[in-house]
Formats: C-alpha cells, structure tokens, sequence
C-alpha cells in the first residue's frame, strides 16, 4: 500500500523551484520592523488545534493542524497573511517555527479563504501544488475535486505527476477544478462559487489592508 504522505514528501520537492524564487534571509525579512502577529480573531464551533479543543487565546503556527467540526469555523492571522477556515475542514500549516511564517500550508478536506502579505507561499490540495505571491484565494476540498479560486493577485498550479503548470493572473475571481485522479488528475476552468468579495475585504482588514485597487 502506497504511503500518502511520503508520496506528497517528495511531491512537495517539485515546488522548491518556486519557494526559492527568494533566498530564505530575503523571506525572513519581507516587512522589516513589523512584528509578525498571531492571532485568533474569530473561533465558532467545535474547533481543534492539534486536536486540543481552541480558544480566543491558542497560538497558531507552522507545525500545527487546525480542524474544525460540523459547524465551527475559524479566522487567525499568522504574520500578514489571515486564514478562515471553514466548518469539516482540516488545515495542516509548514514553516519557520522560530519566526512564525508558514511556507506551505496542506488542506485535507473542507473550505479555506486566505489572503496573504508578500512573499511565496505553497498549498497542497490532494493533487496539486500551487504556488501563491501577495494573493487573496479560495479553495475547496471535497471526494471528488478541488475547486481552487485565485481572486486576485497570481498563483501558479502544478499538477501532482506530471509538468502541467499552469500560471494564472487574476484581477477578479478565476477559477479552476482538479480531479483527484491521483495518476492522471485534470484541471478545467470553473466559475465564482461559495465566496463574495465583501469577505476577502474584511479578511484584508485584519491587518490594515484592502484588496488591491483592480479587484472591482
């Protein structure tokens, strides 16, 4: 029987082509003088962090699985980059745990919408690897496909087992669904679901920003 996550171990060496697109001291001092932050801003629901139960005060950070049940949901902000998770979903995040930046971020099952400060971030569906600079996204993961929303800003999808790569700049919402066929997965253009725009600019003003000014 094959092992998922070795698998996925040197699926993940494929995107260090995109990782080091910066050098680790250029990542680590994306913001200089800023203190990167680590906070829980909203918990509802049943919701687990390293399946211990989450409150206002839990820390969050690269290393750790944020889980929630059948109606919970979360938003946490780690660095500039704010994450809202959504009810039967499981987040597993991959980073610096010294400085708090996570790198890669591995969405096992349910719904996430993020927005993201500066520099090179990586999430794992089941099938793909995307690469994500300065982007607000949603993904959705579910038996039969992901669909994955690059509302604005530039991503870049590879398919898990071959070099499909394929670079998206949006403006406004552009979206895509990959199969889960682990040998042979397919991506085709999907269109705006389960997201408005009024919530990435409330998830932008967590950390004082607004959606760049050609997201209309």
């Amino acid at each position: 029987m094959s092992n998922p996550d070795k698998e996925y171990q040197q699926f993940n060496l494929t995107r260090r082509v995109f990782l080091t697109l910066s050098t680790a001291a250029g990542l680590l001092g994306l913001i200089p003088g800023v203190s990167y932050a680590n906070i829980i801003r909203e918990v509802k629901g049943k919701v687990w962090v390293n399946n211990i139960t989450a409150t206002s005060t839990t820390l969050i950070k690269p290393g750790d699985t944020v889980k929630t049940g059948e109606n919970g949901r979360i938003i946490f902000v780690i660095g500039e980059d704010v994450y809202r998770l959504g009810s039967r979903s499981t987040l597993r995040l991959r980073g610096d745990e010294e400085s708090s930046l996570v790198s890669t971020m591995r969405l096992l099952n349910g719904t996430l919408m993020s927005v993201f400060g500066k520099g090179n971030r990586v999430i794992q569906p089941p099938t793909a690897a995307i690469g994500i600079r300065g982007t607000g996204i949603f993904i959705q993961v579910n038996p039969k496909g992901t669909y994955f929303c690059t509302c604005y800003g530039h991503t870049e999808i590879t398919l898990r087992g071959n070099q499909r790569v394929q670079s998206v700049s949006s403006n406004h919402h552009q979206a895509y669904f990959i199969t889960h066929n682990l040998d042979d997965p397919q991506i085709s253009t999907d269109t705006l679901k389960e997201h408005q725009d009024q919530e990435l600019f409330y998830l932008e003003s967590l950390v004082g920003r607004k959606p760049p000014n050609y997201f209309k």
